[in-house]
């Protein structure tokens, strides 16, 4: 991220925000996800996108890298996260933005359209697709009991673990690379860890490390040891436990449903053996009409595409981008 420029800003409910800049335009509004930080997007952002004089807008998102860990849920609620998002974009006096998201980020960037349509000229989305409105509180256990019946396992059994406040964080802070051999593992390995009851629990509690993929180098695996053990899983959690305690969906079905209809250009990543997220789940809101400029692209890879495959990523993007904007 050295040929960045790093900024901090206290948005206006207090919290400090660490961000990336470069200028150019239109510029490439960049939110990571869990359990990310801002340079997840360094090689898209600076071998891609600076080169074609795109600007970049990088947060590290709340709870993560230099940016502030508060630690109850009502701070991460849909209506307080995307006005933060809001506040990086006046101090930089950016009207519009190409929100681009992966992960909880992009359920970030969903959300950002949803609150601030007007400050979105288009979406950039990996992995996590477009939802309906929500109709009510998420429950896990009728979410599970759905997936079942639909595609015959449930995608999440992990979220039983990282949902609970006090197991999730601290056995997450005490097994900080199990953890990330679970996560960058082969995708196929996710059904035995995340997509299976209480296999994450487990893998995670006889402290198992097992092989990773190319891309997750010891580099990254000692970088990403080093940032979570100073930071801690606490605030990272929150995010899935705003989730489950009822008042995000409760925030977000408060919205008309048109705001969910996402009329700007939409580019969808989707990684073909990413488990948890599936490349079909786009299906279900293309099907209802939500996206009527859906560009869909695939990538051999599972959850991290942008980092398994960083070149045939980045020509997908600055591709639609060129012939989009």
């Amino acid at each position: 991220m050295d040929t960045l420029t790093k900024k901090t800003l206290k948005t206006s409910r207090g919290f400090l925000y660490t961000y990336y800049t470069s200028l150019g335009k239109p510029t490439v509004f960049l939110l990571h996800g869990w359990p990310d930080h801002a340079a997840l997007w360094e090689d898209l952002a600076t071998r891609h996108l600076v080169p074609k004089s795109y600007g970049v807008i990088i947060p590290d998102c709340l709870g993560f890298g230099d940016s502030s860990k508060p630690t109850s849920p009502k701070d991460f609620h849909s209506i307080e996260l995307t006005s933060d998002l809001k506040d990086i974009l006046d101090a930089e006096n950016v009207e519009k933005v190409i929100v681009s998201g992966h992960d909880w980020g992009a359920g970030l960037a969903h959300r950002f359209y949803a609150y601030h349509p007007e400050r979105c000229s288009g979406l950039s989305i990996f992995n996590v697709a477009a939802s309906p409105k929500p109709q009510r509180p998420l429950k896990l256990e009728e979410w599970a009991s759905a997936t079942k019946n639909t595609i015959g396992y449930f995608p999440a059994w992990y979220w039983y673990l990282i949902c609970g406040p006090v197991l999730g964080p601290s056995l997450l802070n005490q097994r900080v690379e199990s953890l990330f051999t679970a996560l960058h593992a082969e995708p196929d390995t996710w059904m035995d860890t995340l997509c299976a009851a209480d296999g994450l629990r487990k893998w995670l509690e006889q402290n198992k490390k097992g092989p990773v993929q190319p891309y997750a180098t010891d580099q990254m695996r000692e970088e990403f040891i080093q940032r979570m053990t100073r930071d801690g899983f606490e605030s990272p959690l929150c995010y899935y436990r705003s989730r489950v305690d009822g008042r995000f969906d409760e925030q977000d079905s408060q919205l008309p449903a048109e705001r969910y209809r996402i009329k700007v250009p939409y580019l969808f990543v989707a990684g073909t053996k990413d488990v948890v997220c599936r490349p079909d789940a786009i299906k279900v809101a293309a099907g209802l009409g939500l996206l009527p400029q859906l560009t869909v692209r695939e990538v051999d890879a599972g959850h991290w595409c942008m980092l398994a495959k960083p070149d045939e990523v980045g020509n997908f993007v600055v591709e639609w981008l060129e012939n989009t904007f």
